[in-house]
């Protein structure tokens, strides 16, 4: 399982990072904006959110960034991930709102037997939904942003850090400076 985890991130996240001809600093905005939007509470519409920051900072702020890489990162939620992640996001999110109410059971549990004792049906939903985002939704937004922002920055600097050295040495193996090799070698975008 372990095995198989590895060639997966090598190939679908390691390999279009190091095989890309972008700039380091484009690569490195998108491992940072697809670690930031998979590290928040947004997932099924994970991928459309980064397409959507790119096309902002691409046309309006004139700043591009590596989509695909982008949208590569957001799966670090997928629906295999996604369970453990998101109680992370809600304990974390419950402890520094200081609202262990969320994640105390008798309380979840005593909210939906409430919520489906509701006469009408539509008053069901409209409670639920409420209870989802509102009780629940926004200590997992606080405890997301809590690991999205972090994880962005470590993102961007390791990203930057990383492909400089890989891209150094294949500067060195073809006996031309780092600057000679970027100038060949690296394509705006």
């Amino acid at each position: 399982m372990l095995k198989h985890l590895r060639v997966l991130i090598h190939e679908h996240i390691m390999l279009p990072i190091t095989a890309s001809n972008a700039p380091v600093a484009q690569l490195s905005w998108g491992v940072a904006v697809g670690m930031f939007v998979g590290l928040t509470p947004t997932m099924g519409v994970q991928m459309y959110l980064a397409a959507m920051i790119w096309a902002v900072s691409r046309y309006i702020l004139q700043f591009p960034f590596n989509l695909p890489v982008a949208v590569a990162l957001v799966w670090i939620t997928n629906p295999i991930t996604v369970v453990p992640i998101y109680y992370v996001f809600l304990a974390t999110g419950s402890l520094l709102l200081q609202n262990g109410e969320a994640l105390n059971y008798a309380h979840f549990a005593e909210s939906f037997e409430r919520i489906a004792a509701l006469e009408s049906a539509w008053d069901s939903i409209v409670e639920g939904t409420r209870f989802l985002l509102v009780d629940l939704g926004w200590p997992m937004v606080v405890g997301g942003l809590a690991y999205a922002i972090p994880g962005a920055i470590l993102g961007y600097f390791l990203t930057f850090r990383l492909v400089t050295r890989h891209r150094r040495q294949k500067a060195l193996a073809a006996n031309m400076g780092y600057e000679q090799w970027q100038a060949i070698n690296e394509v705006m975008h």
